[in-house]
């Protein structure tokens, strides 16, 4: 009787949250499209926090924790400790986004293209318009001298974000550094 009534307690709780899940994914998706359509890099640079903090919110209280445990660590350069926090993560949350974009940075630090760029796709299949992946993706094929390809990640990129620093990568003829 008390896991029948508890059951239905938690299902209405579920189904009262539903407008506001609908809201907050139109926000969302409002604020990447005003970024896509910005006339300006200060309009742009207004509109990129809001996006991140959205981004940096994970999925529950339980995955904030892990997420923020790995940030400290990443931020105090214990990059280790920060991979065990974002394997963790992914593993009990394969469906956030940024917890894939969060490891692939940590990869991306320590040198480990191949496995961050991985990350990156992981990233990119949940949420294509991260515009923070896509960039990290253009900055890793850079670093490996794939100048093309760099450009076409910042090109993409770019259509979600038109005044991303990266884009100093279209100027660097091919073969030739920043």
């Amino acid at each position: 009787m008390v896991l029948r009534w508890l059951a239905a307690l938690l299902l209405a709780v579920r189904v009262a949250m539903l407008p506001a899940v609908a809201q907050e994914a139109r926000d969302y998706d409002a604020l990447l499209a005003e970024l896509a359509a910005a006339d300006s890099q200060a309009e742009a640079d207004a509109l990129v926090p809001r996006i991140w903090e959205i981004w940096l919110t994970a999925p529950d209280a339980a995955a904030q924790e892990v997420l923020d445990a790995a940030l400290a660590r990443r931020r105090a350069y214990d990059y280790l400790g920060a991979l065990r926090h974002l394997d963790r993560l992914v593993a009990e949350y394969p469906d956030y986004a940024e917890g894939w974009n969060q490891r692939a940075t940590v990869h991306f630090l320590t040198g480990n293209f191949e496995r961050s760029l991985a990350d990156v796709a992981e990233v990119l299949k949940r949420e294509p318009r991260h515009f923070g992946a896509l960039a990290g993706r253009a900055v890793i094929y850079f670093q490996q001298g794939r100048i093309p390809l760099a450009q076409l990640a910042v090109r993409e990129a770019m259509e979600v974000h038109p005044y991303l620093a990266e884009r100093a990568i279209l100027e660097v003829p091919s073969g030739e550094d920043l």
